[in-house]
């Protein structure tokens, strides 16, 4: 491990934000379903702004009000940022890791996690799949971040909740590990003094 050599990559849900359950699980579960494939996609890559699909989405479920007002509920409920993990981040911070978000986001989430949920002051920037162009787990997600960090991708170190998007990062030559916890995280990441990667 060398802070020096290598960056840092995070997944946000599951790894630095806590869902015990997502916001949108109280609604029927059709519409969300057809929204998260297809609009939510849209949006995630960067291809169209999620609250132009709003209006629409918010008609099926039945929710009245502004698009604004809505989602602006919908991020503060899924704000839950994990707190065990954001203090690892601070330290890994300190020992001089370049740290950076790799997640499935679109643009007005991803604003709202730096700035509400306090992963701005926690890392260098983002990886985001709008920025990006690109979701995990495409091939074409790992193949552009590794271009734009410009490093070997074995000196990439990627940690990720799911099993499908560390397979994928590994095939793409990726350090990458399965997040499980954070007491395994400060183990393999050396800050409890030994190293399992």
């Amino acid at each position: 491990m060398n802070p020096k050599t290598q960056i840092l990559l995070l997944d946000v849900d599951g790894v630095l934000i806590e869902l015990p359950d997502f916001y949108c699980s109280r609604f029927e579960s059709g519409p969300v379903r057809e929204f998260f494939a297809g609009p939510f996609q849209s949006a995630s890559t960067g291809q169209s702004d999620l609250l132009d699909h709003l209006p629409d989405f918010m008609d099926q479920i039945g929710r009245e009000g502004t698009p604004q007002d809505f989602y602006r509920e919908w991020l503060d409920y899924e704000n839950r940022p994990h707190t065990p993990m954001l203090d690892a981040v601070r330290e890994l911070r300190t020992l001089g890791w370049r740290i950076y978000l790799a997640t499935n986001q679109e643009a007005h989430r991803t604003a709202h996690l730096l700035r509400e949920s306090g992963l701005e002051e926690l890392v260098d920037g983002h990886l985001a799949s709008y920025a990006v162009g690109h979701r995990k787990p495409s091939a074409a997600y790992y193949a552009a971040v590794t271009e734009q960090l410009g490093k070997p991708p074995q000196d990439v170190i990627f940690w990720d909740d799911s099993a499908e998007n560390v397979t994928a990062a590994r095939a793409a030559g990726w350090q990458a590990r399965l997040f499980t916890d954070v007491a395994s995280f400060r183990q393999a990441m050396e800050l409890d003094g030994t190293a399992q990667l």
